[in-house]
């Protein structure tokens, strides 16, 4: 059973796209979705000065605030949730808080790439997928799944 459910959240809407699968799990197994984004360490382009102090406070809480509006949907909809704002790799993170939570299933969306995209941006889901300690649902795009 897929009790607690971990959803990555990028703050785009194609990314969001993985919410509606993850709540059909909540309410089949009445699971908890566990919303997280991930704040990979910002560097400012060469010659900007950003306050090392106030940065990372400025990121968390437009990122924590875009969660929490997400956690509170899923409430009113009768589902638990809870979210959390992870720290480094994007990858890396998504598959270490699997692992803390106890995660039984991760959805999240693939970009679909391939080719020279592939081997010079790399692939977010292809990594969780080979390296998460549960199952990893992948959900395409809406204008894949048409056939466009």
């Amino acid at each position: 059973m897929f009790r607690r459910i971990l959803v990555p959240l990028d703050g785009s809407t194609f990314s969001e796209l993985a919410l509606p699968w993850a709540r059909a799990l909540a309410l089949c197994n009445d699971g908890e979705i566990v919303l997280v984004r991930v704040d990979e360490t910002y560097e400012p382009p060469p010659g900007v000065f950003v306050p090392a102090t106030v940065l990372p406070e400025v990121l968390s809480l437009g990122v924590g605030e875009y969660l929490q509006q997400h956690e509170m949907r899923l409430r009113q909809a009768g589902i638990r949730a809870s979210s959390a704002v992870l720290e480094g790799r994007i990858a890396d993170a998504i598959v270490r808080h699997a692992r803390e939570v106890g995660a039984d299933v991760i959805v999240m969306c693939t970009h679909g790439r391939t080719g020279l995209q592939r081997i010079l941006l790399g692939s977010v889901a292809e990594y969780v997928a080979k390296h998460a300690p549960c199952p990893v649902m992948l959900v395409r795009p809406a204008e894949w799944q048409n056939g466009s």
